[in-house]
């Protein structure tokens, strides 16, 4: 098979996220013949036809669908390369990406951050050293100098990363009914549970609770309920199901996925939500019932890619930096074990 050449990927992906060879030429400051003729080279390199070209546009084949699966995580990972050669030039530092959903992550990365400057070669803001300085040798006894990348982002979004290769680790929410939507191809460890509270206005009256302690949802079937932007949430996922055993369909009126503002509006009388122990108002305008853990809960995971191979199988030569960012990794993910088991 001929050497792919990247262009291609980069005019495939284009095309399936634009709809037409058009659009996508416009997204990418090509010309349509440019972008035609890296498709026609990729294609006679893979010997398949990837594009179904019609009157509203082009969409790839099935086969071509898979190309475009491997296309994101090629193309992301030589995007991210890029990156880390010119951090690792200019500071001699590996980068660890992490990503969280925002409650996780504002729980979490803070504590993660404190844990990993407590060793040299975690402490940001530092000035480079001279060789054969002090702190040099004690970075040099550590290993190269590391450093943390924080994304903050929907689930659904961080998962698509990891599988890119754009990240390294995430920090992500499942639930007792939400068992199915990490790849297989992904790594995740339970790290710690939370019980999760409805959270109504005290003007909407006490709520009955049943032999199992859950509340009586039927009470709230005219209230307006606040939702994740995200649409595969998992706590929304939760809501929805007791809602429909109770014979209703939620009424989403707002979507956000700031707590406090949610709180904000359920004290208002504006909403009712359910809230994660983490998150818990004390507002007293606010009535506030636990679900059974039995039930429901929150499960925090972490989730993350399989780990690189720091030694080449082929000539056995180790790769430094490859060796470097693998420990540095798992620094992190001991850290955030560490961190989390409070919570357990």
């Amino acid at each position: 098979m001929e050497t792919l050449d990247t262009r291609g990927l980069t005019a495939l992906r284009a095309v399936a996220e634009a709809g037409s060879v058009a659009a996508a030429a416009a997204s990418l400051g090509w010309s349509q013949p440019t972008v035609n003729h890296h498709l026609g080279n990729l294609e006679r390199a893979l010997g398949a036809t990837l594009i179904a070209r019609g009157p509203r546009g082009s969409q790839p084949t099935v086969v071509g669908g898979l190309v475009v699966s491997r296309a994101i995580e090629i193309l992301g990972l030589c995007e991210r390369l890029g990156e880390e050669v010119a951090m690792w030039r200019e500071t001699q530092a590996v980068p660890v990406r992490i990503g969280a959903v925002p409650t996780v992550g504002a729980r979490v990365i803070p504590r993660l951050h404190r844990q990993l400057q407590e060793r040299p070669r975690w402490r940001t803001g530092e000035a480079p050293v001279a060789r054969g300085g002090k702190e040099a040798a004690t970075r040099s006894a550590e290993g190269p100098a590391a450093a943390l990348d924080v994304t903050m982002d929907e689930h659904a979004k961080l998962v698509a990363r990891l599988e890119a290769g754009d990240l390294d680790l995430a920090l992500l929410v499942s639930t007792d009914i939400d068992k199915t939507w990490i790849p297989v191809t992904l790594n995740a460890e339970p790290l710690y549970s939370e019980q999760l509270y409805l959270c109504v206005p005290k003007s909407v009256g006490p709520i009955a609770l049943d032999a199992q302690g859950l509340p009586d949802l039927t009470a709230l079937v005219s209230q307006t309920w606040a939702f994740s932007i995200d649409p595969g949430d998992a706590i929304d996922e939760v809501v929805r199901s007791f809602c429909v055993a109770a014979g209703f369909e939620p009424r989403v009126g707002m979507r956000m996925d700031d707590y406090a503002a949610i709180i904000r509006m359920i004290a208002a009388d504006l909403a009712v939500a359910m809230i994660p122990e983490s998150s818990l108002p004390t507002d007293p305008h606010i009535e506030v019932i636990p679900m059974p853990l039995s039930a429901c809960r929150r499960d925090v995971l972490l989730v993350s890619r399989a780990r690189s191979v720091a030694t080449n199988a082929r000539t056995g030569r180790h790769d430094a930096i490859a060796a470097a960012h693998a420990a540095a990794i798992a620094e992190v993910v001991a850290d955030v074990r560490t961190v989390t088991a409070q919570w357990r």
